[in-house]
């Protein structure tokens, strides 16, 4: 009878395998940021402030010399009226001589009385103040940010990697017939 013998032998490989490699360096990116503050300038200029005396002046009798004389001339002016006044009435009262009376007794008798002096309330006027305020000067200036971004960057270095398969013993069959008596 007849027998097979078959005998493998397998493939054998041998891997040389290297890895892929990337190597990376990066620089951190950077922000300069330069500011400028803002500026606010306030200026306040004084105020201008005025105080006239004349009214309270004029109200106790304290007056410059242009009204103080200006006053005594109307007061002349008024004087001098009011004496012509009486001298007409005066001389009025000592024409009519059909009156029974004694015109001559009777503006005696009225000269040799005095009235007596009246005090006179006046109020006293109070002084014109006036304030005039001048507005603050304001100077304002914006700030200012200047941002100065640097990029980061990244430099990298790829080696690929690489497989070296290298056939170590070949795959072989052998098939043999043999005569096997029994």
């Amino acid at each position: 009878m007849l027998r097979i013998n078959i005998s493998t032998r397998p493939i054998l490989l041998d891997y040389n395998i290297q890895n892929a490699q990337l190597n990376l360096q990066s620089t951190q990116p950077k922000v300069q940021i330069e500011t400028m503050p803002a500026k606010l300038e306030i200026r306040q200029p004084q105020g201008k402030l005025t105080i006239d005396n004349t009214p309270y002046r004029y109200s106790i009798g304290l007056k410059n010399m242009a009204d103080f004389a200006r006053d005594n001339a109307a007061l002349g002016r008024q004087t001098a009226m009011d004496t012509i006044a009486q001298i007409v009435e005066e001389g009025n009262l000592m024409a009519r001589i059909t009156s029974k009376s004694n015109a001559i007794a009777d503006l005696a008798a009225d000269s040799s009385l005095v009235e007596a002096s009246d005090i006179t309330w006046a109020p006293i006027v109070a002084p014109s103040i006036h304030y005039q305020a001048k507005p603050a000067q304001i100077t304002a200036t914006a700030g200012k940010v200047n941002i100065t971004p640097q990029p980061g960057s990244v430099q990298g270095d790829y080696q690929p990697g690489s497989v070296d398969i290298r056939v170590t013993q070949y795959p072989s069959i052998k098939i043999s017939a043999v005569d096997v008596k029994a």
